[in-house]
């Protein structure tokens, strides 16, 4: 178990019963593991409340699928669209509705009535998803409202665009002012390989090369005639 400072969860359930079950498996996870860290726990009984307004300072979220108002893949995929990463856990009484879960990237789910064990697993892979990102290589870029910060490994690709530079993200997209050969300086990644003067791609998310094309998230990039032998070799060498 990792060291855990403070661990902020939030519950998003409509059914008393099941949220206080569900509370109370976590802190008695919380009271097992006291010595790593210290848990605190929100409780809500509407996805509109949670949203309304929102906080993304937890590091998860245990959300119920069936809820009125704004259901659980809704609440999810709204949470997602505030360009909010954190991890999601959908609680359902059927298996099977969490399989569209993972569309908005889900990282578990536990099914109702909840387990401790299960809910312990789920935790676990919350703090390890934590450790890893701690470790996880960031950059800062420059945005009109000031500066943010990026994982790295978060970015599909980046474009530019006479003079502006958009950053597509896993989350969102941002736009800035840099020249290319900076962002390869800054990012020093070998994941990232020019198709063109205008696209650096990150190998990690390339769905596909299509003749002259290549292909992510159903975006066609084209690959400029001078580059395309080193792009496709650097792609093949990756998966050897």
């Amino acid at each position: 178990m990792i060291s855990v400072l403070n661990l902020k969860v939030a519950i998003i359930d409509d059914n008393e019963n099941d949220s206080n079950l569900l509370k109370e498996s976590i802190l008695r996870f919380n009271e097992e593991f006291k010595d790593d860290f210290d848990v605190n726990v929100v409780t809500f009984n509407r996805g509109i409340n949670f949203i309304e307004p929102f906080d993304d300072t937890y590091n998860a979220v245990f959300l119920d699928i069936d809820m009125p108002v704004m259901n659980g893949l809704e609440t999810a995929k709204k949470i997602r669209e505030l360009g909010s990463e954190m991890n999601i856990l959908f609680v359902t009484n059927y298996a099977s509705l969490a399989i569209d879960g993972y569309g908005v990237g889900a990282l578990d789910f536990v099914v109702k009535p909840v387990k401790y064990g299960d809910v312990k697993k789920a935790l676990q892979k919350v703090i390890g998803k934590i450790q890893s990102e701690s470790n996880e290589e960031k950059i800062v870029i420059r945005v009109k409202s000031g500066y943010r910060t990026i994982k790295v490994n978060s970015i599909k690709y980046i474009e530019v665009n006479t003079h502006d530079v958009f950053y597509y993200t896993t989350t969102e997209t941002y736009k800035t002012r840099e020249a290319l050969k900076d962002i390869e300086k800054n990012i020093n990644n070998p994941n990232f390989v020019k198709c063109s003067s205008s696209f650096l791609i990150n190998l990690d998310y390339v769905d596909a090369i299509d003749k002259d094309d290549v292909r992510i998230d159903g975006k066609r990039i084209k690959i400029a005639r001078t580059r395309k032998k080193d792009f496709l070799n650097a792609f093949l060498n990756k998966y050897k």
